[in-house]
């Protein structure tokens, strides 16, 4: 009986409890339906704060004042740490050579061994600690190659063709590593090794063209690799490295060698660098690309340079020639550049900018190319034709750049302020740069008035320019005694016909001009030539001066009711 009651009273048990929680069901379910309706207004005032909340707390180090230390933390101190290890593992090796505490062969197989752990670490923490493992494994190769090269250099252990080739294939495999990891540093590490086994295994015989072709096809891989990788530092180094060893080589051997492989190198260099950094302009946004731009001023400016260095040597008639084709080649892949890619203001900027970077090389071949007035004459030209060509293009750095070439262009005349033998005054090549100065000047004011206001001041040089060639001529071409009289003479004449056509044609800017050409020779009349003038030339003086101002008020007055 008591067993039957027992389980009688589990039965009722069980069935409470299932009937307990179907009405627990119930009642959640009537709930759940009837929250959105009442509870929703005040579900919605919080919802705001929290993500605010959560974000207020969870902040980047990367983003305010902290993220420099971080990069001092996690990146510099990581580097530093790296180069202190490496250089205690220096010292060490130098001491147990010093004591002959290890023989010949067992430091070379220590170097590579102690290298082996290191490679094994860097790559087990590549993903856990990215600052630490391109150190390490720089440090792991920087071991092996060094270790390896001191066999070939200390103890003769192979040929040098076996050594090139040994440290040939473990910068290609340091290469291959940083390609698939898309690390700049580990590439920064690869690169110096490669172009250090060259110098390192020169015997000293001017064996250029295997040189050369050497650092073009390496240069050719690493327009490769750097493809769609954002690395700004790397090509800076390499394109100084390229120009380095060039430099270093050409300046005993360059005389002696012949033009084909150094010309095709510093083209390949050119073409290479120029081609890659404008993709890069192309794929990303137009923002920290400083290094970029430098790298392509850098690219431009140093292939000129040696280009410059290599065609004095190689082709000193037609060095003007070859040197405009290289800027040719540069505007020629700016030109491409901007073809490929879609101009926002900020692109528009830096392609501006760019495009000034050719201005200074396109002077100095102006100043290679000719001499004498004949180069003034280009430098003026060449001044008028960029402010054409900014003001057409609507570029405003250029049209600033070429400001001071127009103050440089100006004022060269002046270095050939003498008088030749049989030289006619106002009938000679020098005054011909002043006139043209000056009607450049005139022009370059109306073409890009509308353009900028600082076109004013083309304008406002132009007459001072003419008048300070008028007075060139009457220094250098005429006796002392007549020169005080043909300066206000000429001032008269340039007065009187700037205020007839400023009358005439309604122009403000001539009547300010020829205004301010009779107040010059009236202050000048009465305060030095009326002492200092013989009694012939003061009287025709007088008499010019007066003549002019009697027609000067006839003119006015005649037109005054259009100065009003």
């Amino acid at each position: 009986m008591e067993e039957k009651e027992s389980k009688d009273i589990l039965s009722r048990i069980q069935a409470m409890e299932r009937e307990l929680s179907f009405l627990k069901e119930r009642v959640l379910s009537q709930t759940n339906t009837q929250t959105p309706k009442q509870q929703t207004p005040p579900v919605s005032k919080p919802t705001p704060t929290h993500p605010t909340q959560v974000h207020q707390t969870d902040v980047s180090l990367e983003e305010g004042p902290n993220w420099f230390v971080q990069w001092i933390g996690e990146n510099l101190f990581v580097k530093l740490g790296v180069f202190s290890l490496l250089l205690a593992t220096i010292w060490f090796f130098y001491l147990a050579i010093e004591e002959y505490w290890i023989n010949e062969s067992v430091r070379i197989w220590i170097g590579l061994i102690s290298a082996i752990p290191i490679l094994i670490y860097g790559f087990r923490v590549w993903h856990s600690r990215p600052y630490l493992s391109p150190s390490l494994l720089g440090l792991g190769i920087a071991i092996l190659f060094s270790a390896y090269y001191s066999g070939y250099l200390w103890y003769d252990l192979y040929t040098t063709e076996t050594c090139f080739v040994g440290l040939l294939i473990l910068s290609l495999t340091t290469v291959a590593t940083a390609h698939a990891e898309k690390s700049e540093v580990l590439f920064g590490f690869a690169s110096l090794g490669a172009f250090s086994v060259p110098l390192l295994l020169s015997t000293g015989q001017n064996s250029y063209p295997f040189l050369f072709t050497y650092l073009l096809l390496w240069n050719l891989l690493f327009f490769w690799v750097r493809k769609d990788k954002d690395w700004k530092v790397i090509p800076l180094l390499l394109l100084c490295a390229n120009h380095l060893i060039f430099a270093g080589w050409a300046n005993d051997k360059l005389e002696e060698s012949k033009p084909f492989f150094p010309i095709l190198f510093q083209l390949g260099v050119f073409v290479l660098f120029l081609l890659r950094e404008f993709q890069t302009l192309e794929s990303k946004k137009s923002k920290d690309l400083v290094l970029n731009l430098v790298t392509i001023g850098f690219t431009l400016g140093l292939g000129f340079l040696q280009s410059y260095w290599a065609f004095s040597i190689f082709y000193p008639i037609a060095k003007p020639f070859l040197l405009t084709l290289i800027l040719i080649l540069f505007y020629g892949l700016y030109e491409r550049s901007i073809r490929r890619t879609a101009l926002n203001l900020e692109k528009k900027k830096l392609y501006d900018l760019i495009g000034l970077f050719g201005l200074p090389f396109i002077v100095s071949l102006i100043v290679i190319g000719t001499t004498g007035k004949f180069l003034a004459f280009s430098l003026i030209s060449f001044a008028f034709l960029v402010t054409v060509a900014s003001t057409y293009s609507k570029q405003l750095y250029m049209y600033f750049a070429a400001f001071p070439v127009w103050f440089f262009a100006l004022f060269y005349i002046f270095a050939f302020t003498y008088r030749s033998q049989n030289e006619i005054p106002f009938l000679n090549g020098r005054f011909l740069v002043f006139a043209t100065g000056s009607a450049y000047l005139v022009l370059s004011y109306l073409y890009s008035r509308k353009f900028s206001d600082l076109s004013k001041l083309f304008l406002y040089a132009a007459y001072p320019y003419w008048l300070l060639g008028t007075f060139v001529e009457i220094y250098l071409g005429f006796p002392e005694e007549k020169q005080l009289f043909l300066y206000t003479l000429s001032l008269i004449l340039y007065g009187f016909i700037a205020l007839s056509v400023g009358f005439g044609k309604k122009i403000q800017s001539l009547r300010y001009v020829g205004f301010g050409s009779l107040a010059l020779v009236i202050i000048k009349f009465y305060l030095y030539d009326f002492w200092n003038l013989s009694l012939g030339y003061r009287i025709s003086a007088g008499l010019f001066l007066g003549i002019t101002l009697i027609v000067t008020g006839t003119l006015y007055n005649h037109f005054k009711k259009e100065t009003k």
